[in-house]
C-alpha cells in the first residue's frame, strides 16, 4: 500500500511518499521530497526512503495546528523547528497572518536532508522558505489524518 501527502506552498511543493512496512508497526517507510516551483526554475529533491514513526505524522500536524492557533494571537510568532526522530527533514512555521482557523498565510522554512557527501560529512539539506495559505495547510493535515486512520 502507499499513500502519497503533497504540501504546496506559494514556492515549493513538499512530498510525503507513504508506504506500509509488511509486519505490522508504528512506523512507515518515507520518502520525502521538496521541489520548487516550475515558474522559479526547476530544483527538486528527495530524502532516502526511512522509517517514519506515525507518532512523529501525528506531532507534525499537531505542531502545525498549534502553530496556527499562537498565530491568531500574535501574528508575529515563530514556532521551534519540527525535526522527526529520523532527522528526514526539518520545518518551521513562521509569522503570518491569521484571521481565524481558515482564513490566513503564514511562513513555511522546510528542509529535506538529502545525504552525506562522504563518511567524514554531516547531513547535506536542501529546502526553501515560502507563504502557505491555511487552506493548503488544513488539506495536508487531512492528508496525514486519512493516512493515519488508515494505518490504525
Amino acid at each position: 500500500m502507499g499513500n502519497d501527502i503533497i504540501l504546496k506552498t506559494e514556492g515549493y511543493e513538499i512530498s510525503f511518499e507513504l508506504k506500509k512496512k509488511r509486519e505490522l508497526t508504528t512506523s512507515l517507510i518515507a520518502t520525502v521530497g521538496f521541489s520548487l516551483a516550475p515558474t522559479l526554475g526547476k530544483v527538486e529533491a528527495k530524502a532516502m526512503p526511512m522509517p517514519i514513526l506515525l507518532r512523529d505524522l501525528e506531532e507534525l500536524t499537531t505542531y502545525l495546528e498549534q502553530h496556527i492557533a499562537k498565530l491568531q494571537q500574535d501574528h508575529w510568532s515563530e514556532s521551534d523547528t519540527f525535526v522527526p526522530l529520523d532527522l528526514q527533514f526539518q520545518l518551521q512555521a513562521l509569522a503570518g497572518e491569521v484571521s481565524s482557523p481558515d482564513d490566513g498565510e503564514f511562513g513555511l522554512r522546510f528542509m529535506v536532508n538529502v545525504g552525506r557527501p562522504n563518511d567524514e560529512s554531516g547531513s547535506v539539506y536542501v529546502g526553501g522558505e515560502a507563504e502557505v495559505t491555511l487552506e493548503q495547510i488544513q488539506d495536508f493535515i487531512s492528508s496525514v489524518r486519512r493516512v493515519l486512520m488508515e494505518m490504525s
